[in-house]
């Protein structure tokens, strides 16, 4: 609580909506996410050929609509949406929000996540963010997974819950791991309490996380949540990388 109030006033003195979240030049308030227009030139939208099973992107649409990696298994959540391919402009945004304490960005980056499955016309019953090991969100100070559902929550004005999932443990790090060895750096690795089971029960989740890449942590998670009984578990993220199997464009 005194982390957003101290932001919030931090705001009111130094307003970060003059200035480009991205690259920091001056910008007039009225651009839509604080964005200058060099840099929403510059940034990759994902808005055309995408994956229609986890919302990857991909540089041409297959037969089936379906990245090369979703061929080979079946995806325990039910589908994800992702805003931006994850590029070297996309990688700073999200890089300044996790470790520059840059955390006012997550409201940004919600708007923009928020857009886009609103225009999916999705309606979740509550929203969750990906978890953070306890350990770690102290060293941080934040989840930025929990602060971009938080501020998605609010504008769907549905409910947040930050602690329904939990992970049990402090993992590696995801970079420079191959598929395989991702998947089993997250095996059982988060839980759902059961005092919260019933919360979730035949309801439709919103799994919030910042970047998708092979998909083995929403996995684990989607896991976990459909364990408990959750009925739905849609994933969204602000970005995620290209398909493997496709060069970029």
């Amino acid at each position: 609580m005194i982390k957003e109030l101290w932001s919030s006033l931090l705001d009111l003195v130094y307003p970060s909506n003059i200035y480009c979240i991205n690259c920091g030049r001056p910008i007039d308030d009225r651009f839509p996410y604080s964005l200058c227009p060099f840099c929403v030139r510059s940034i990759r939208w994902a808005n055309k050929a995408t994956c229609q099973s986890c919302g990857k992107p991909m540089s041409v649409q297959t037969d089936t609509g379906i990245c090369s990696e979703c061929t080979k298994e079946c995806r325990k959540f039910d589908r994800g949406y992702t805003c931006v391919h994850y590029g070297m402009a996309e990688r700073q945004l999200i890089h300044q929000l996790k470790y520059k304490d840059k955390d006012y960005l997550a409201d940004y980056l919600a708007e923009l996540m928020h857009e886009r499955i609103d225009a999916e016309k999705l309606e979740p019953d509550l929203v969750v963010p990906v978890p953070m090991h306890k350990s770690k969100e102290r060293r941080r100070g934040y989840n930025q997974a929990g602060l971009l559902a938080k501020h998605i929550a609010g504008r769907l004005g549905k409910p947040y819950f930050s602690r329904l999932l939990t992970r049990t443990s402090d993992t590696t790090p995801m970079s420079g791991l191959s598929a395989e060895q991702r998947k089993k750096n997250v095996q059982d690795v988060f839980t759902v309490a059961k005092w919260v089971q019933i919360t979730i029960y035949d309801k439709t989740i919103l799994l919030v996380d910042d970047v998708f890449t092979t998909g083995s942590t929403t996995e684990a998670c989607s896991q976990a949540l459909k364990a408990a009984g959750a009925r739905k578990v849609y994933v969204l993220t602000f970005a995620a990388g290209m398909d493997a199997s496709q060069k970029e464009y």
